[in-house]
This record gives structure tokens, C-alpha cells and sequence, in this order.
């Protein structure tokens, strides 16, 4: 998608369909944290590339360790996203201005979790492997240099949200991005052990939920955020391929209870369906595990291809049936932002048709 950020806001709004909207995204990064993962190779200081990597696929993605000697920072692996932000802020609130009907819309930005971070950065060998978990991940030294360091990443993402919180307050809403917890997760359900590995990542998405609230609790917001659950979308590829919807209902499951019992709200959040290249199955079994998931969970469910208009309908129904209730909102697997101009026409205009289809009628 092209035209700078008042562009793209523009053909969001365009593409809205008349219905009301609560906010609006904008991309920071098209290839979400490509240029982040770019960036730090001139962060010399503290960083050295441990294995160089041309992003020609999810295997020739670079390994970045910490030189000897050296102790990692915050401001070592900083996103440093806040100028950035406020120039796509700038643009939004010129954007409001020429759209009154849009008054209290809110501005969503991606903001990809500190696990993700950490381990893209320290083990995107054993990600682009299909992610080492139990004894295995014992034997991995840079998963284990991730886990090690993910505090500093934690941190370095807060700091960088309290600034933006202190600068724009209450305008953004932020789309927590997480497709390290769910990948974990299939690996787990994989291995058979998905009883041992959910309340470990749910308690780290959870954990660093809790933190998100504080830091606007600290502000004096009380903004919605969204969780984003994808398997890997770079050049159309999935990192794994879900059995089913287990999986992502194992992780909810824990991390709704973990905000419950600290009083923190249950954020909507945005199940993947299809996956790489693979539209959404029309196979009822995978969606069944959908009936576990406690009604606290508002679904935005990722049942969309951009070719297949009619597939995307007969899932979204499957997903309606098993979940035994509409869905929150529909949306495409992992958004639009790689997709060419002709494909994103398409698959919001698919979008738009199954939100204004009448229930019982997707499919």
C-alpha cells in the first residue's frame, strides 16, 4: 500500500463501507519489523552480527548477539519508533480535521511483543527452524540468550510507550502483535505439550498486557488494547501450519485468567485462520476448539483470502458456529500491508460483505 500515511488512512476510511469505525491503522513498517531488524546492525557498540542474514526468507533472517564484555540495554534494541509516530500523527490529526464524521476515531499502530522482539533478534535461526521449545530449547543457546535478555526488550518497549503516551495521550490505540506466542503454541500442540507450554506464554503475554495497562493507567487512559495472533506472514509464508484452533485457544484461555485475577480487561483480540498462502480450511474440526474459549473474549476472526470471496464466507460461518456467537469483527489473517493494491481492493471489499451480510446467511 502506497501513498504515505495520509494515503493509507485514506483508503481505509474509503473503504469502511458507511459503518461506524473506532480506529484506524496505519503501518510503520509494511514488513513489520524488517526495518527494525535492519536497523540494528549498526548498533555496533553493543550488538555484533553473529550470523548476517539477507531476509530472502524467513532463514536468511540476521542473528544478533551481544559482544563480550558488553551489557545489554534498553536503548541498545529500542524500536526508536517515537519521531516516527509522531509524524503518522501529525498526519492523522490532518486526516480528523478533513473527516469530521470521523471525530473520536482513534489511530491504531502496531506494537509487536518484547518475546517477538527478543527472539527475531537473538534466535532467528531457531524461528525460522520452527521454534525450539522444552529440552530443545535448553539446548539452544540464542533462544536461550532471548529469554535471558527479553527484561531489557520489555523494558526498552515501555520506555518507548510511556513517551508516546506522554506526547499524543489517549489518540492511539495499540495492536499488540505476538506470532512467537501462538507459533509456540502449534509447536507445543506438535510435541504434545500444549498443558505444559500455555501457562508459560500466557503468562508472558499476559505479563507484559499488565504493563501496557500500567503505563496508561500512569496517564490516566483507559484505552482498549488489541492482541494480534498470526503464524508468519513474510513473503506469504507461515512459519507453521495449525492442526486446528487449539492452539490459540490454549493461550487465551490462560492469559484471560491471568488478566482476570489482576483486574486487568480481556483485550479483543484478532485469531488467524488462514495462514501463509493457505486461505482459511472449511473443515468444522478445525474451527470446534473455538467453544472452549470463555465468552470474555471479543474475536476479531481472520477468516479472509483476498482471492476467494466465497471460501472466506463458509468460514467465517464455521467460525460463527463453533464459537456460538458472531464474531467481534472479521478481518484477513494478517492484514493487507505486503498485499498489492488489486488484492487489498478485494479482500476489503470482502470484508465489507460479509459485515453486512445477515446472520445466518455467511455461507
Amino acid at each position: 500500500m502506497t501513498g504515505g500515511d495520509r494515503g493509507v488512512l485514506d483508503w481505509f476510511a474509503a473503504h469502511t463501507d458507511g459503518r461506524p469505525v473506532t480506529a484506524i491503522p496505519c503501518d510503520l513498517d509494511p514488513d513489520w519489523i524488517l526495518a527494525y531488524l535492519k536497523d540494528l546492525g549498526n548498533r555496533t557498540d553493543t550488538l555484533e552480527v553473529l550470523r548476517p542474514g539477507g531476509f530472502d526468507g524467513y532463514s536468511d533472517f540476521p542473528t544478533y548477539g551481544v559482544r563480550a564484555g558488553r551489557t545489554l540495554e534498553p536503548r541498545d534494541v529500542s524500536m526508536n519508533r517515537v519521531e516516527r509516530i509522531s509524524e503518522v500523527v501529525t498526519a492523522f490529526e490532518s486526516f480528523l480535521r478533513d473527516r469530521p464524521e470521523l471525530a473520536g476515531t482513534k489511530l491504531q499502530l502496531s506494537q509487536p511483543h518484547p518475546l517477538d522482539l527478543a527472539m527475531f533478534v537473538h534466535a532467528g535461526g531457531a524461528v525460522a527452524t520452527g521454534l525450539p521449545v522444552g529440552l530443545a530449547l535448553r539446548r539452544s543457546n540464542l533462544a536461550l540468550t532471548a529469554v535471558r535478555n527479553l527484561p531489557v526488550f520489555t523494558e526498552a518497549v515501555l520506555e518507548e510507550m510511556r513517551e508516546v503516551r506522554r506526547r499524543h495521550g489517549d489518540l492511539i490505540v495499540w495492536q499488540v502483535e505476538t506470532p512467537i506466542s501462538l507459533l509456540s503454541m502449534v509447536k507445543a500442540q506438535q510435541l504434545g505439550a500444549l498443558w505444559a507450554l500455555a501457562p508459560v506464554v500466557a503468562g508472558q503475554l499476559a505479563g507484559f498486557l499488565e504493563k501496557v495497562h500500567e503505563v496508561d493507567r500512569e496517564h490516566g487512559i483507559e484505552t482498549e488494547t488489541i492482541v494480534h495472533l498470526c503464524y508468519g506472514d513474510y513473503q506469504h509464508e507461515s512459519l507453521l501450519a495449525p492442526k486446528n484452533l487449539a492452539p490459540a485457544v490454549a493461550l487465551l484461555g490462560r492469559t484471560g485468567r491471568r488478566l482476570a485475577e489482576r483486574g486487568v480487561p480481556v483485550p479483543r483480540v484478532h485469531i488467524p485462520c488462514a495462514y501463509g498462502a493457505h486461505p482459511a480450511p472449511v473443515d468444522p474440526a478445525f474451527y470446534a476448539p473455538l467453544r472452549e474459549l470463555g465468552p470474555e473474549w471479543r474475536v476479531i476472526a481472520g477468516v479472509v483470502s483476498t482471492d476467494d470471496p466465497d471460501r472466506s464466507a463458509q468460514a467465517l460461518s464455521l467460525f460463527e458456529q463453533a464459537r456460538g456467537t458472531t464474531a467481534y469483527g472479521v478481518a484477513a489473517a494478517c492484514g493487507f500491508g505486503r498485499n498489492k493494491a488489486e488484492e487489498a481492493e478485494q479482500g476489503a471489499a470482502t470484508i465489507a460483505s460479509l459485515v453486512r451480510a445477515p446472520e445466518g446467511s455467511r455461507g
